[in-house]
This record gives structure tokens, C-alpha cells and sequence, in this order.
């Protein structure tokens, strides 16, 4: 069947989103753009060739729902119909993994989640309750981002607290459209088996892949655990928690604000979440928020390795896995020992490969194509809904 699918990808602080035909073989993409509530870029739009569009209709300081609607309006008449949309939403709440229909009880099931998830989980539902009233004539479909990680080996989804007290609750694991990406992308590249990937941007976790599927994750029930990220605290001893509860009085919401809001690299330096302030800024606390971030990086490396065995090759993606080569750089030397050799001139041109030609590790960098992995899975639900 023709048509067109248009992608959210919609996070805490940014959303982006593509429009691609639907077709026999991948995904053909038509446009792509986005709106970063963190800077005063407005909303980008560009075709396929990155050349720049004609804007949307918008009011002056268009918010996200502005966006989502305008880019519907449009989009319905100019693209080939019918247009299906896909959304990304990271939490399954354990029920959900494959791609469903978004009608409005599902929904209602999947805001259920939102205390595992409070940055994403109604920001990623709210495009389509917006679409719903806009245009309910709109197939839209929930694509799960913690459904890569649905095959993990059981001991990698425990959580070690009494049954009674769990009540099913597991490690869960995210950016999994990304690291479904990766192993899209990898598969085509490299013989590597053993893989380790980083996402690191806004949020950031790594995955242990073993021919291309999850076997752990540095995420777990909620996309809080882990790695130091830009405002969110990632993994911290429980007793420095238990701590601060007793001393502050502090309850459970201002526990969530802390630790979501006010922590990991903002934090740590008090100015901003955004790696790029932190390297332009002379204040000797920047520098140390850096070490930091790179010290716990590669650390979670280090445990995705001992998951794996082993490594073969190691791959940077996400914004800042992409436009940060200082970041590849002082993980990558502080791995030397594991024989990791970095090319330095296509570390700074921000290569596809990056590692040196002795390097018993392959390095990579290559880009996050969640957008088209929405796309993908939204094109396999409705071939299904098909037959």
C-alpha cells in the first residue's frame, strides 16, 4: 500500500520529527526537522537533501503543540495519502512491546507509566491526543523504546529486592530505537559481535549488544539509573538518597525534581546541562564536570564489556556521541588498555570510523536514526493490520 508515515520523536527538551513514503523496501525519507525548546533556533525543516523548506504556519513563539498540528495540516495535503503517524513512547509499562494502535484508551493504559518515566512519557503521549482532536481521522501507532531490551537475558532485568515488594517491577532499558539503529547500521558495516554503544545526548545509557540484540543496559526500570546524564543524576548510592530524605525532609516529589531537574551535569556545575557550555566555559568547575561525566562513562563501559565477555568494537552516537570527539577522545585513551587505538585526525572530522588501523577495537560514530526506526516499525504494524 502507498502512503506516507510522519515520526515524532518527542523528548523532555526537544522533539524531532521525519516524514518518510511507505513502499517494499526501507522507508524512503521525504523531510525531516525539529524544535529544541533549549535554544532560540525555531522549528527547522528540511528535505531530504537538508536544504531548508518553506516554514510552517505558525504563531509567533510557536509552543509544541503549534508544531505538531501545523506539520499534520500540511503534511495531509502535500505528501502522498494516506498519512499514518508514529509516535515514540519509552515506556511500555511492561505490557506493551510491539507497535499498537494509539487509540485514546491505550493511551490512558500507557500515561499509567508516567511515574517511570515523568521527563518523556506525557510529552511523548501529548502529540497524539492533540492529533486525535485535531484530526481523528489520523491512524496513529505507539512505537516502544524499551522494547529492544524486552529479550534480556532474565538476570539482566532483576531487580534485587523481595518478590513482595518488587510486584513485577524489572529493569527496563531504553534509547532502544537508537540501539536499534546501531545494530541496523552495524550489520552492514562490520563482522563485529561483541558491541558496546553509547547514546549520549540530553539522556544518555550505553547497551551491550551481542549480534545486534541487548543482553544488558546501563537504564533500568526508569530512564533515570545509569549514566550521569544533563540533568538527571543517573545511578547513586541508595543510602546518599535515604540521607538526603531524612536531613532536607524531603518527600517524593521533591526527591523526582532533584534527581530529574536539578542533577547530573547541570548539577554538578550549576550553569547548564549542554556539554558544548561546559567545553567553551574557562570555570575550573566545567573542567571537572567534564572529568566526571568521562570517568563514569567509561566506567558503564567497562560493565558492558564484562556482560559481553569481551568487545569487538565500540560505537558513539546521540548528539553529543556524535559532536563531541573531546568526549571519544579521553574515554578512548583511558581504554588503551583493552588495545583501543584512536585515529586522531578522524576522531576530529568526526568520522564513521574512528579507531586506528592497530587498534584491536573497532571505533565508530554514526548518527541516531530513530526517526526512521519508528518509521520502520509503524510500516510493519500496519502491513500487519493488512493481511
Amino acid at each position: 500500500m502507498t502512503g506516507s508515515i510522519l515520526a515524532f520523536n518527542i523528548g523532555s527538551s526537544s522533539m524531532k520529527f521525519a516524514a518518510f513514503s511507505r513502499g517494499s523496501g526501507a522507508p524512503g525519507l521525504l523531510l525531516r526537522g525539529g524544535l529544541d525548546d533549549s535554544t532560540d533556533e525555531g522549528v527547522v525543516l528540511q528535505d531530504e537533501q537538508g536544504a531548508d523548506l518553506p516554514p510552517l504556519d505558525l504563531p509567533q513563539g510557536p509552543n509544541r503543540r503549534d508544531v505538531v498540528l501545523a506539520l499534520a495540516r500540511r503534511l495531509k495535503t502535500e505528501l502522498p495519502g494516506p498519512l499514518t503517524v508514529g509516535h515514540r513512547v519509552v515506556h511500555g509499562g511492561g505490557r506493551f512491546a510491539a507497535p499498537v494502535m494509539l487509540d485514546a484508551e491505550t493511551e490512558g493504559e500507557l500515561r499509567g507509566s508516567t511515574p517511570f518515566a515523568p521527563l518523556h512519557q506525557g510529552a511523548n503521549l501529548d502529540a497524539a491526543g492533540w492529533l486525535r482532536r485535531a484530526h481523528p481521522d489520523l491512524v496513529q501507532i505507539a512505537v516502544f523504546d524499551d522494547a529492544f531490551h524486552a529479550a534480556m537475558p532474565e538476570v539482566a532485568r532483576r531487580l534485587p529486592l523481595p518478590g513482595d515488594v518488587a510486584h513485577g517491577l524489572r529493569r527496563h532499558g531504553f534509547h532502544g530505537l537508537s540501539y536499534a539503529s546501531v545494530a541496523r547500521q552495524m550489520a552492514g558495516l562490520s563482522e563485529a559481535r561483541r558491541v558496546i554503544a553509547a547514546h549520549l545526548a540530553g539522556g544518555a545509557s550505553l547497551c551491550a549488544l551481542l549480534d545486534g540484540r541487548s543482553v544488558d543496559t546501563t537504564m533500568g526500570l526508569t530512564p533515570l539509573d545509569g549514566m550521569m546524564m544533563g540533568t538527571r543524576s543517573g545511578a547513586l548510592d541508595p543510602g546518599a538518597l535515604l540521607y538526603l530524605m531524612k536531613r532536607d525532609g524531603l518527600g517524593a516529589e521533591e526527591m523526582e525534581e532533584l534527581l530529574y531537574r536539578r542533577s547530573g551535569l547541570k548539577g554538578v556545575l550549576g550553569i547548564s546541562a549542554d556539554l558544548r557550555d561546559l567545553f567553551a566555559s574557562k570555570d575550573r568547575a566545567a573542567a571537572r564536570a567534564i572529568d566526571l561525566y568521562c570517568h563514569l562513562l567509561t566506567r558503564h563501559v567497562g560493565a558492558m564489556a564484562a556482560s559481553l565477555g569481551g568487545v569487538d568494537a565500540l560505537v558513539f552516537t546521540g548528539g553529543a556521541g556524535q559532536g563531541q570527539p573531546e568526549i571519544r577522545a579521553r574515554v578512548c585513551e583511558r581504554l588503551g588498555w583493552l588495545g583501543l587505538a584512536l585515529d586522531g585526525a578522524a576522531n576530529a572530522r568526526s568520522a564513521m570510523l574512528i579507531s586506528a588501523p592497530d587498534s584491536r577495537i573497532e571505533v565508530r560514530v554514526l548518527p541516531a536514526e530513530e526517526e526512521a526506526e519508528i518509521a520502520r516499525a509503524v510500516e510493519d504494524c500496519l502491513k500487519g493490520n493488512e493481511r
